[in-house]
């Protein structure tokens, strides 16, 4: 056999196994579903008095559910909120922030991505999952005669702060705020990555990941969030805090967008729930290392998550939440 055809089959091999490995590691962060912790407390609307309406919302052949949310000083429907969550058990893990919002007299559209606690689907698929049930929301909610004329207000954390800005270019909408919000997929998950296996054999993989994201979704499945900010036309609030090691500043929409319509709030001394108090957000790192390599509870995780405060992790930072409120005052 000839050396350069050696050196082919050689180079075509080498890249099989490259994009064997990505889509393995990419089956690794999206090919399962996310639901609840059933070791973790949830905080039900019924504690902040909230009225809630279940939606559902076919995007292809799944069902994508979750509810509109009202409280008493919901008086009208001028504004939509439309929530979007992160990568985690779904919506109700923002039951405190969705309760904040219906108490300032926002009517609350919160559904849950696909493959996530209450929606269907095997798995959670990618990254453009969220921002396809966003738009699926935006539609939903301008085909409901109560939401016609409604401004339209997308507010998202992590992955649902990603899924925010990347539907605000594709579809018309008044305000955004993203909330931790990661830049691409591939940055994502080479952050993810790169804390398990080295950081070249992760830059290698990159352009892997890329690819398959394309063949899967198309151009949209590579979509920049910092530029859809820009582009969108609306007028977005990011939301970062410098101590997040989940989304890096440099692998974020807060430090790689520009633009006229665009503000930005540093949550200084914050991690990765810049909305939460600086207790909240200690509790839930301590929370999250209790349970990062513990596969199944023994006696002493229980014991912990027991008398684990849930109603403390889930304390909000006034200060934050105020700048949002502001930024949402309709001139």
């Amino acid at each position: 056999m000839q050396p350069w055809l050696i050196a082919i089959i050689c180079i075509a091999a080498l890249i099989a196994l490259l994009f064997a490995l990505a889509a393995f590691t990419l089956k690794v962060a999206f090919g399962s579903r996310c639901d609840k912790d059933p070791n973790l407390y949830y905080r039900l609307p019924e504690e902040f008095s909230l009225k809630f309406e279940p939606v559902k919302v076919m995007q292809g052949k799944l069902a994508l559910n979750g509810f509109i949310y009202t409280s008493d000083n919901v008086d009208n429907f001028d504004n939509l909120v439309i929530f979007c969550h992160g990568l985690g058990a779904g919506h109700i893990a923002y039951t405190t922030e969705i309760a904040y919002f219906c108490n300032q007299g926002y009517p609350v559209l919160a559904l849950d991505i696909r493959g996530c606690n209450f929606s269907e689907g095997k798995n959670i698929g990618g990254m453009y999952e969220g921002v396809r049930c966003v738009k699926a929301a935006i539609d939903f909610a301008r085909a409901d005669s109560r939401f016609k004329s409604s401004k339209i207000i997308l507010i998202g954390h992590s992955w649902g702060g990603y899924s925010v800005l990347c539907a605000s270019a594709e579809k018309k909408v008044d305000k955004v705020v993203a909330i931790s919000a990661p830049l691409t997929p591939v940055k994502t998950i080479y952050n993810g990555a790169a804390k398990i296996i080295s950081k070249p054999f992760v830059l290698v993989l990159s352009p892997f990941w890329y690819i398959l994201n394309f063949f899967k979704f198309g151009v949209k499945g590579n979509l920049n969030a910092a530029a859809c900010a820009k582009n969108g036309g609306a007028e977005v609030l990011l939301i970062h805090g410098d101590k997040d090691n989940i989304v890096p500043l440099k692998f974020s929409a807060y430090a790689n967008a520009s633009g006229k319509n665009i503000t930005k709030y540093m949550a200084t001394g914050k991690s990765h729930n810049p909305y939460a108090s600086m207790r909240a957000q200690q509790l839930l790192i301590e929370l999250n290392e209790k349970l990062a390599h513990a596969i199944k509870p023994d006696e002493q995780t229980k014991k912990y998550l027991k008398e684990f405060d849930f109603i403390a992790a889930t304390e909000q930072d006034s200060e934050v939440m105020q700048s949002i409120c502001n930024f949402l005052k309709f001139v």
